[in-house]
């Protein structure tokens, strides 16, 4: 079932919008997660990296540790750059594991998780009767908890009094760490 009450989009991407740094790197996944960026967080300075045509999902935090590899050039116009990458539970859960090769290796990426506790695109499939064969009442493991698990940092927001504050730490924070936000799936 849908994440109900949770934070919107909007109030995540505005929150974002002003506290990611303006020289971030910021890979962004698919789904109605990508177009609630595309629709409310307005980039100054980021460099925002997307999948392309095929619109594979769980594409931000792989390309996080990859743009992570190419911030450790100081020479090159990546070097230093902070990396905020952003995914829906869906997209982070197919390759969660590769959160342990963040902490491994120190990589200092914040990754943005926002949960609606559904795939959207077959979530809408499930209830107009597409997939019925397919059940809904699975549940999300706590991100926040494997991510402090994992030797990083996690943190969960729940209300919009803790968002803010939890994305500074995040960002703050040294080494890898995940701001699971828990969201309402509807992305406008």
């Amino acid at each position: 079932p849908a994440a109900a009450g949770g934070i919107n989009y909007a109030t995540a991407f505005d929150a974002m919008a002003r506290l990611v740094p303006d020289d971030a790197i910021i890979p962004v996944d698919v789904g109605n997660n990508t177009y609630a960026f595309g629709r409310y967080f307005e980039p100054e300075g980021q460099t925002v990296l997307m999948s392309g045509y095929l619109g594979s999902i769980g594409f931000s935090f792989p390309a996080a540790l990859g743009a992570w590899a190419a911030t450790q050039e100081a020479d090159t116009p990546f070097g230093d750059r902070p990396v905020v990458s952003v995914s829906s539970d869906g997209g982070f859960g197919q390759y969660m594991s590769e959160f342990t090769t963040a902490v491994k290796y120190d990589m200092d990426i914040t990754h943005v998780l926002l949960n609606d506790d559904e795939l959207g695109k077959i979530s809408k499939e499930q209830r107009t009767g597409g997939w019925d064969v397919w059940q809904t009442d699975l549940q999300n493991p706590e991100f926040a908890d494997y991510a402090d698990n994992c030797g990083g940092h996690g943190v969960k927001v729940e209300t919009r009094g803790e968002l803010e504050p939890a994305l500074r730490e995040a960002l703050a924070a040294d080494g890898p760490a995940l701001v699971e936000i828990v969201t309402d799936s509807d992305p406008v």
